[in-house]
């Protein structure tokens, strides 16, 4: 075989081994995010474990874009940003989870929120805020203690059933002492069965006893009615109890903050009726002391007498002055109208006098 063949053969693989690899690339590498157009999405989340750069995002379970960074921001989070395809839309709604398979690699999965049309767009600007699913690892860990106690529950469960069975077969197969006793014991309960059953039917065998007992039955639903009401009534008792109760704290709350001042107040209320009634004892005194001014105007007749003449006097002085202060209205009345009667000129004037 010449060196021509050699290198055409040599040649053949190294196309043909280009050629695979770009259909390996173009199936499952990134080339087609070289031919379409994609979005920026940016998301944050508090804990992105396993999520880097070229991290799958998937929505429904289809490849949807990757991550192209990953950095932690201000406010101790991660903030992630996702290159979309441009024919895959992402929604408000949807919230961004990252979820790691068993073997460690992560990917971020949309999962769709509550659905209300009309569904809005994701912006450049806005930022979705992430989830982190558990991790199944993490859940194993997890379910460890609880699957050893139950195994531990299950061992002491079957050591119980050992234990049950050994004494079943101690007392019904190898010790017929306590057999006999068993059966003595169960016919005696047969036996007071069946008195029982016995005194029940004679009972209910009484035409009167089930004629009553049939209308205790009809009654029955009649008496729950009652007892319902019954239970109504108590309970709109309690609630206007407690509204009475809260009236009372409504007014009592303020009596108790100002009870200090009201006590104060009332004191000195008390202090002045003190006063009155002391001064009412003292007019009380003097009214009775027969010496005073007070009692004699009470007690002596004479005084009374002379004040009741003093009265007359005064009534017959006011029938006599009445004339003479008619007379001086009259002539005051005139001398308003008639000024020019007085002096010289009323003097000289021998008209009648002003009446």
């Amino acid at each position: 075989m010449n060196d021509r063949v050699i290198q055409f053969r040599v040649g053949v693989m190294v196309l043909a081994t280009a050629i695979i690899a770009g259909i390996l690339i173009v199936l499952f590498g990134d080339l087609p995010s070289l031919v379409q157009s994609t979005y920026s999405l940016r998301m944050n989340f508090s804990d992105a474990r396993g999520v880097s750069s070229g991290t799958p995002v998937r929505k429904n379970g289809i490849l949807v874009g990757r991550v192209s960074s990953v950095m932690l921001d201000e406010r101790g989070g991660v903030s992630v940003v996702a290159d979309i395809d441009s024919y895959v839309p992402v929604y408000r709604d949807e919230m961004p989870r990252v979820a790691s398979t068993i073997l460690g690699d992560a990917e971020i999965e949309l999962v769709a929120g509550r659905i209300v049309p009309p569904r809005q767009r994701v912006t450049s600007e806005e930022v979705l805020r992430g989830a982190v699913a558990r991790d199944p690892l993490a859940m194993f860990t997890t379910l460890e203690p609880k699957v050893t106690a139950s195994l531990e529950s299950l061992t002491r469960a079957s050591d119980a059933v050992a234990a049950l069975s050994g004494n079943l077969e101690k007392t019904f197969v190898k010790d017929d002492v306590h057999l006999d006793q068993t059966v003595k014991k169960l016919d005696t309960a047969l036996e007071t069965f069946t008195l029982t059953l016995n005194n029940v039917n004679d009972i209910v065998g009484d035409a009167d006893a089930r004629q009553r007992l049939k209308e205790s039955i009809n009654s029955l639903p009649e008496v729950l009615a009652n007892l319902e009401k019954s239970f109504g009534g108590i309970s709109t008792t309690i609630e206007t109890a407690d509204r009475n109760l809260r009236n009372l704290e409504g007014l009592s709350k303020p009596l108790g903050e100002r009870g200090e001042s009201m006590v104060k107040g009332i004191d000195k209320a008390i202090s002045r009726l003190d006063d009155v009634l002391l001064q009412a004892a003292t007019f009380t005194q003097a009214l009775n002391e027969s010496q005073g001014t007070l009692g004699k105007l009470v007690r002596d007749p004479q005084v009374y007498n002379d004040l009741a003449q003093a009265a007359n006097n005064v009534n017959r002085l006011t029938q006599t002055l009445r004339p003479i202060i008619d007379d001086v209205r009259v002539f005051t009345d005139k001398i308003a109208r008639h000024p020019e009667q007085l002096g010289v000129r009323g003097a000289l004037d021998r008209r009648p006098g002003l009446k």
